[in-house]
């Protein structure tokens, strides 16, 4: 639940979707697969079943459902996902919905937090 082996992405795998640094997006966004990497801005919620990463740039207002992610920028929002890995530098106020959560020393995370076993992919 709190430690153990973390999911990573496969070396083969590839960013499908990036919003990069400077760019601001405004709108939900729906990932069904793969890595998708936000540098930029991102008003609206996030939804699917892909692997997400927030850049140290990167800052997201709005609900997060995904499968996993990992923080190393700012969100805004509720995150409901499998796995949540917040890292050294990541500032997160809304509450989590999770299945295995790890925090860094340094991330800041502000909300409430369930634990959930069998966590339910998006449709």
């Amino acid at each position: 639940m709190f430690g153990g082996k973390k999911k990573e992405p496969s070396v083969n795998q590839e960013i499908k979707t990036l919003i990069s640094a400077g760019t601001i997006f405004e709108g939900n966004i729906t990932v069904p697969e793969g890595i998708t990497r936000i540098d930029g801005k991102v008003v609206g919620n996030i939804t699917g079943n892909a692997y997400v990463i927030i850049g140290e740039s990167g800052s997201v207002k709005g609900d997060i459902s995904v499968d996993s992610l990992i923080a190393y920028g700012e969100i805004s929002g509720n995150i409901k996902a499998r796995s949540v890995e917040l890292k050294n530098g990541s500032k997160v106020l809304g509450n989590l919905e999770v299945s295995e959560l790890y925090v860094e020393k340094g991330a800041i995370y502000n909300g409430e937090c369930r634990m959930v076993e069998g966590f339910k992919e998006n449709p």
